[in-house]
């Protein structure tokens, strides 16, 4: 008999990784080909990248 609890898995933590990774990426990568340069999209771009590798952390971590 197993007796561990098993972590549940938040949906909504993996959907929204996935989201502001991809958003964050795009925005990455739009701001490489254009020729006018924000530092702040810029900035704002790495943070959604940043939260998106984090909820994708805590999504396969909460399977533990």
């Amino acid at each position: 008999m197993n007796n561990n609890p098993t972590g549940k898995r938040n949906i909504w933590n993996l959907v929204l990784g996935i989201a502001f990774l991809l958003y964050g990426s795009y925005r990455i990568y739009d701001y490489t080909v254009t020729i006018e340069k924000d530092t702040f999209r810029l900035i704002l771009a790495i943070g959604f990248v940043l939260f998106g590798i984090y909820d994708l952390y805590k999504y396969y971590k909460g399977s533990r």
